[in-house]
């Protein structure tokens, strides 16, 4: 009788065990599996085995493996209609990098072969034994089994798949004490949908082996895998008219099977005239079987002696190919905590109480049940998404997905990461290499929760709330209207008329000319620290836009605000960039923890537009700007008004000329995310480094020069609310300051929340405290706007060059095991 991959990799890790086998260590464990895995050859699923490579090579079994499986190479996304929804992804690249081992899809079959034959002792795998019956008492467990032959351990591990005996016996014996737990998992098994497993022949002409073809349609989908040989193996989905639950799940002949294809046979995987519908395949179609799609998070895995793995606990739908590796991570765990029971006993030379066991069964649920959960949810979402159910699905597929190419990728990524290990054997080199080291701290199910980070960064929202009220110029409009109204500056050369009209458009150039007009008592010298003040203040400016525009280029950034720092640039053009940037900061935290750069490749920014980002902001916003504080020689009086008019519009001028800049550069991200993850670091430190010598240079020149000090200055010398200014000019002057605390305030205060995640994840090794002194220091002697680019390219240098504390690394092995760990590992 075959057995389960779950199993039968409990029984593996004895053979690559450095100890003798599980009896002689005073712990006898039984398994059972399901017998009727591999009934029919399509009852024997696929599933990619990227997430538990790791364990398979500790076992010494992945190099057979990975011989025996295919190679996803190219992943498609398609509608119904054979549309693509996303460009093709070349997606066991990333995986590759990232995890150390290729992304390959292959036969439960070949892997239970693998694992048998890796077998220190075949002779302890036991077939053709049917279980009916579990007795439990205080000392030990018994499987009966209907030959009459029973067998009595310490412990006994069901892995029997969906409708478990070893689960239902745990019901019966942990209801007495646990009601509402196994109420619970009697109705959370459903099925929302059937699915048609099938294998191809013949249809080379077409596909590509390693080629991923999924098709989205409402309600039906269907996806095929191209392996060599012409053969395909593909699955097709439909939705049931309503969700069926443990009982009463449908079952399927082969008439149900030519009926679901001749209701879907119309689903295109491939477009045009030599092109792949469902009904085709059908035709090259040699084996086949319709089942129901069950999927359900179980709460209770063990009771005294007994456990549950595998299906029992946690099934998935088959969209993710997580099932297997799930499986296969629980059997690892639960290795884990049986060879720590057994270390213990065998000290001592006794077997384990039913306390050490139950206590030892408690933490192999604890540490596996959010991450199978997680993986549950993953691929039920998955299918959801798949058949275009409900909203959410559809706004996903028709909105994200296109933005999104590498998505199932990025799924197995997020899988692969946090998957365990086996404590007792070394870890292979290839798992510690990739560019995205395994972390059980991160991944499915271990996320952090973006409500939390939101609380924690009220401070942030309070400034923008704060800053909203301040920043208030509805007590100075009388004075710009009139002053407008006026129409002339006096400057030091005498009265200059207000320039009116610039885009010859009257609503446009009234709206900016009146805004000028707000600043003009600051920039011509109507109050002189003030004018030193803007000055340096907007060349602080030149550092977070430039800042912003690095981080809306980031892979980690992909899909939310960061994408669209020019919006918040415009709007701090209308009400403030002091009233912008705490709203910007406090989304950056909330959407930025520290896992999403867990993989290098995430950290990296777009190369054209960081490359174009310096040049673009000196053209549209800095050179305007000092250009609109000074006439040109030659120039008439007031002409600097020109340049103004063009500044106040730079957020428009500027995504224009970072778009026609970066066409100049070649565009290397896809090399860059595989092999050189920090190429953008050198040139980020040279356009922050520049900036940041620039504005200390202005931050000093501004009140050690002058007469005014660092106070006159820079510092408010009033609220804006009550109408304390006795003019235009004294309002504008504390509007500005007010507008500088905010912008520069919120992303030094910023800084510190990302240096935090850092100090929380280990890798800032100078010490929270530390950095923060360095900054108090830095804003005093060079300014906020240096310290604060100088702060972010520390930032950056860390995310470049430190991995997480927990993450698996040659290095983090050889801090916590010695240098000879690590050189072994």
């Amino acid at each position: 009788m075959p057995t389960s991959s779950a199993s039968l990799l409990r029984e593996a890790v004895w053979r690559a065990s450095p100890w003798p086998t599980p009896s002689s260590k005073q712990v006898s464990i039984m398994s059972c599996w399901n017998g009727a895995t591999l009934l029919r050859p399509m009852s024997a699923p696929r599933l990619p085995f990227t997430p538990t490579a790791l364990i398979l090579d500790q076992l010494g079994a992945w190099e057979k493996v990975n011989a025996a499986s295919e190679e996803l190479k190219v992943f498609y996304n398609r509608s119904g209609k054979g549309k693509a929804l996303s460009a093709p992804h070349f997606g066991n690249r990333l995986v590759k990098a990232r995890s150390g081992y290729s992304m390959v899809w292959g036969e439960r079959q070949n892997l239970l072969r693998v694992l048998y034959q890796n077998l220190k002792d075949p002779s302890r795998i036991l077939t053709n034994k049917n279980v009916i019956d579990i007795k439990h008492d205080a000392d030990a467990v018994t499987a009966i089994c209907d030959d009459g032959s029973s067998f009595r351990g310490n412990m006994m591990i069901g892995a029997d798949g969906v409708f478990s005996k070893t689960r239902s016996k745990l019901w019966e014996l942990a209801a007495p004490d646990h009601q509402d737990l196994v109420n619970h998992d009697r109705n959370c098994l459903i099925a929302d949908y059937n699915c048609l497993f099938g294998i191809a022949q013949d249809i080379s002409s077409i596909l590509t082996p390693g080629d991923v073809d999924t098709s989205y349609n409402s309600g039906r989908c269907a996806v095929t895998i191209a392996a060599e040989g012409g053969k395909v193996y593909w699955f097709a989905q439909e939705r049931l008219s309503h969700t069926h639950t443990l009982g009463n799940f449908p079952r399927y002949t082969d008439e149900d099977a030519e009926a679901f294809v001749a209701r879907n046979g119309d689903i295109v995987l491939r477009p045009g005239p030599s092109g792949l519908r469902l009904a085709d395949i059908w035709k090259k179609t040699v084996s086949s079987r319709l089942v129901a799609i069950e999927e359900g998070k179980f709460k209770l895995w063990h009771w005294g002696r007994i456990a549950c793995m595998g299906d029992s606990i946690h099934k998935s739908t088959p969209n993710l190919g997580a099932g297997g590796n799930a499986a296969i991570e629980t059997a690892a765990t639960l290795a884990n905590g049986i060879t720590r029971l057994a270390d213990a006993c065998a000290a001592s030379g006794r077997h384990p109480t039913q306390a050490e066991i139950e206590s030892m069964l408690t933490e192999y649920q604890r540490s596996r049940e959010v991450r199978a959960a997680a993986v549950v949810g993953s691929s039920g979402a998955l299918a959801r998404a798949h058949n275009l159910h409900g909203p959410t699905s559809r706004l996903f597929v028709y909105a994200a997905l296109p933005r999104l190419a590498e998505f199932f990728p990025e799924l197995i990524c997020n899988i692969t990461i946090g998957a365990p290990k086996l404590d007792f054997l070394p870890l292979p080199m290839a798992s510690l290499t990739g560019t995205q080291p395994f972390n059980p701290a991160h991944g499915d199910g271990m996320r952090e929760s973006k409500i939390r980070r939101m609380l924690f960064a009220l401070p942030l929202f309070a400034l923008f709330v704060a800053a909203r009220v301040v920043l208030n110029v509805g007590p100075a409009m009388d004075w710009v209207v009139a002053f407008r109204m006026g129409g002339k500056i006096d400057l030091a050369t005498g009265a200059v008329p207000i320039l009116g009209s610039f885009y010859r458009h009257r609503g446009l150039d009234g709206f900016i000319s009146t805004i000028n007009s707000f600043f003009f008592p600051s920039m011509y010298g109507y109050d002189a620290a003030s004018r030193r003040q803007i000055i340096s203040f907007l060349t602080d400016g030149f550092i977070f836009i430039m800042i912003w525009i690095f981080e809306s280029g980031r892979r980690a950034n992909r899909m939310t605000p960061m994408q669209w720092p020019l919006v918040f640039a415009f709007l701090g053009q209308v009400l403030g960039i002091g009233a912008l940037s705490p709203l910007y900061c406090f989304l950056h935290y909330t959407l930025s923890p520290i896992e999403n750069f867990s993989a290098l490749d995430q950290r990296l920014t777009s190369n054209r537009r960081t490359a174009a980002a310096l040049p673009a902001l000196a053209l549209t916003y800095l050179i305007p700007f000092y250009l609109a504080l000074a006439a040109l020689p030659g120039a008439q009086p007031g002409q600097q008004q020109h340049f103004l008019f063009l500044w106040q519009l730079y957020p428009v001028w500027l995504a224009l000329t970072l778009w026609g800049l970066g066409t100049l550069w070649r565009d290397t991200a896809a090399e860059d995310v595989l092999r050189a993850a920090p190429r953008d670091v050198p040139v980020m430190k040279w356009y922050v480094g520049v900036a940041s010598v620039l504005s200390a240079g202005v931050w000093v020149w501004a009140w050690a020069w002058g007469g005014h000090g660092m106070r006159g200055v820079f510092v408010p010398r009033g609220l804006l609310l009550g109408g304390r200014a006795a003019d235009l000019a004294g309002f504008t002057g504390d509007f500005l300051r007010w507008d500088e605390v905010f912008a520069l305030g919120a992303h030094l205060v910023w800084l510190g929340y990302l240096f935090g995640d850092l100090a929380r994840a280990g890798m800032l090794r100078e010490g929270w405290w530390r950095v923060m002194g360095w900054g108090a220091v830095g804003v005093v002697a060079a300014g906020p706007g240096a310290t604060l680019g100088m702060g972010w390219l520390l930032r950056e240098h860390i995310l470049a060059t430190r991995r997480h504390k927990d993450a698996l690394t040659v290095e983090s092995v050889a801090r916590l095991h010695g240098e000879a760990a690590g050189k072994r590992s």
